[in-house]
This record gives structure tokens, sequence and C-alpha cells, in this order.
């Protein structure tokens, strides 16, 4: 898989492009501000200070915040994963007996249509094959949200690469940073052919190790 999209969605939302195998860096390396495209001119305000970025409806601190908006009870020193438990709760009880709470359902299915809508944008922009969705927030959320939000993606997106790609929750779990990160170590030693950096000598000559070729007699 040489072109993905990795979404992130916690408590704001970003995402990572690779493109031929490349992560998308840009040219200070603040490419793929996919949580600060705009989707609602003229819309709420996002934590960055600009009107209508997709991070100010789809991120968990902007979905706690329309449903309090909405009427919501939530206690003030409530952390956002605990509320977001409580508005899953309210919009899918567990207690077949108890009927779900219309404005929680509301609330995830216009955050399901901003993602979706989100998503297309990286869709028609970039192409991939693949999307994940990971974050705490869109784990949690994916066993809910993720049909609407394909649906979404299809609907906003160009048909012909909408209909080639997999959305679909990444698989690492919430750690899936952390082992990112992890890796890139690993990654850069193997791009080194599996070499550590050499000091340099005085000459700007990286001098020779002694090793298998010199004793072998073999130039390096």
């Amino acid at each position: 898989m040489s072109d993905a999209a990795i979404v992130l969605f916690g408590s704001g939302v970003g995402a990572c492009v690779v493109i031929g195998g490349t992560v998308l860096e840009g040219t200070h390396s603040s490419a793929s501000e996919w949580g600060h495209t705009t989707v609602h001119v003229r819309g709420r305000r996002c934590r960055c200070g600009a009107l209508g970025c997709l991070e100010a409806y789809a991120g968990a601190e902007a979905l706690i915040q329309r449903w309090r908006e909405a009427g919501a009870r939530l206690d003030p020193g409530a952390d956002e994963e605990t509320a977001l438990t409580a508005l899953i709760a309210a919009a899918y009880p567990d207690d077949p007996g108890v009927a779900p709470d219309p404005v929680a359902v509301a609330v995830l299915e216009e955050t399901a249509e901003y993602l979706g809508a989100g998503l297309s944008d990286l869709i028609n922009l970039c192409n991939p094959e693949r999307i994940l969705l990971g974050g705490w927030a869109g784990l949690q959320l994916a066993p809910y949200i993720m049909d609407s939000v394909r649906r979404h993606a299809t609907s906003y997106a160009l048909r012909h690469p909408a209909e080639r790609v997999v959305i679909e929750p990444g698989r690492l779990g919430p750690d899936a940073v952390t082992v990112g990160a992890a890796t890139l170590p690993l990654a850069d030693f193997f791009a080194r052919g599996g070499r550590r950096d050499e000091p340099e000598g005085e000459d700007g000559v990286v001098p020779e190790r002694a090793g298998w070729r010199a004793a072998a007699g073999l130039r390096p």
C-alpha cells in the first residue's frame, strides 16, 4: 500500500498522507493540516482561530461542546473521554428498555457527516488506496459511526476515486502513534543499509572500518 491517509480523531483531528510510499511533508513539514480545512464558510470558530475548520465540528472537544449546547447535562469537570463515553451511552444505550437520546444521536450523525465530508476532500485531492481511522476518539466511535462516515464520504467525493478507496479503522489501537514513532529509528537505520553513522576524519572523509571486506582484501 503506497498511497494512503491515516486519520487521527482525538481531541482534534489530523491526517498523515502517504503518496508513493513517502509521507507528504510540504516545504516546512506542515503539510496535511487536514483538520484545518474549511468545511463551513463563516462557521464555528476553531481553536486555531479560524472559522469553519473541520476540527471545529469533528474533534472530540467540539463534539462534546455541541452536545452541551444542545442541552446535555454533563459534569463540568468531566474529561473528554468520560464525556464521549456518556454521549455514546446516551445514543446507544445497553439497556434495550431505554430509548436512545435523539439529541445525542443527531450530534453523532452530524459528526459522521462532517467527518465523511472531510474524508471526501482527502479522496479527491490525494486519491488514496486506503484511509485508516485511528485516535482514541476515532476508535471509540468507529463501531457506531463508521458505516455513516463511509456513506457520506462516498456521497461527497468524486465517484471514480470513491469507489476504489477502502475506509476502515486502524488496527494498531490507541498506541498507533507511539508504535509509529518507535519504528522511525529502525526505518532510518535500514535506509542506510544497516550501517551506523560514521564520524568524519579531519579531511571530511569517513575512515574505513576494519571488517570482513578488509579481511578479505576487498575494496569497500
